[in-house]
């Protein structure tokens, strides 16, 4: 009975963790941009499209002393590997506009994103990962990193 039991629970805690198609995600990431290096923030809001494609919105903010860049991007992620699994790899792509501060050779440019990491399923309603982004953002800067070491998935 015992074994049965957690069975039962390793089960149903895996399968929380897939997202449901209609539903609505939000998080955040706390990391670096790397180029000249700054602080980041990245909170981003998703749709769930299908179980393993969302769109959505992402802002990176990065900030430290008197330089400041922006990035506000539509995107594409996709979750790779088995819906059960707990740890999965994530792509991700986006377009949008940059903002910065005068750093930089312009204040304003478009923004192409594209990134890959991993997302650990902690429950149903969170998951954890990390990601690697190489932006593009010219006439303002021709590449930049960000690194968002910890990003928090959860559904609304």
């Amino acid at each position: 009975m015992k074994k049965l039991i957690l069975i039962f629970i390793f089960v149903t805690q895996v399968s929380w963790g897939s997202s449901i198609q209609g539903q609505w995600l939000g998080g955040g990431g706390v990391g670096l941009i790397l180029g000249p290096t700054l602080v980041m923030l990245s909170p981003q809001l998703e749709y769930v499209y299908k179980t393993d494609v969302t769109f959505g919105s992402l802002a990176q903010m990065g900030f430290l002393g008197d330089g400041v860049l922006f990035t506000v991007s539509g995107t594409y992620r996709r979750v790779l590997g088995e819906e059960r699994a707990k740890i999965r790899p994530t792509f991700e792509g986006g377009l949008g506009l940059a903002l910065a501060s005068s750093l930089y050779a312009s204040s304003v440019g478009v923004h192409i994103m594209a990134g890959g990491g991993i997302e650990y399923v902690y429950d149903k309603n969170l998951t954890l990962g990390s990601m690697l982004r190489l932006n593009f953002a010219p006439p303002l800067k021709s590449m930049f990193v960000s690194w968002p070491m910890v990003i928090a998935r959860f559904k609304l």
